[in-house]
């Protein structure tokens, strides 16, 4: 099958923290390998979360036009 090749932008993805709802949450500790968890903390209230298979902040790619 042949390349293609399309436009894309460069997006920066965050989560706010649930407990205060402003904070954002960055990747505290190491992603454990057998179960893919990866604990973060709220940069403001300290409020400690697990996320499964990610991490935050992260960059990813869309293509142009498409809804972030």
């Amino acid at each position: 099958m042949p390349e293609i090749k399309r436009p894309v932008q460069t997006v920066e993805i965050n989560y706010v923290c649930d407990k205060c709802g402003h904070g954002m949450m960055h990747k505290s500790g190491e992603t454990n390998p057998t179960s893919g968890e990866t604990p973060h903390k709220c940069m403001i209230c300290g409020a400690e979360q697990v996320f499964k298979w990610v991490s935050y902040p992260r960059i990813d790619h869309i293509g142009i036009g498409e809804k972030i």
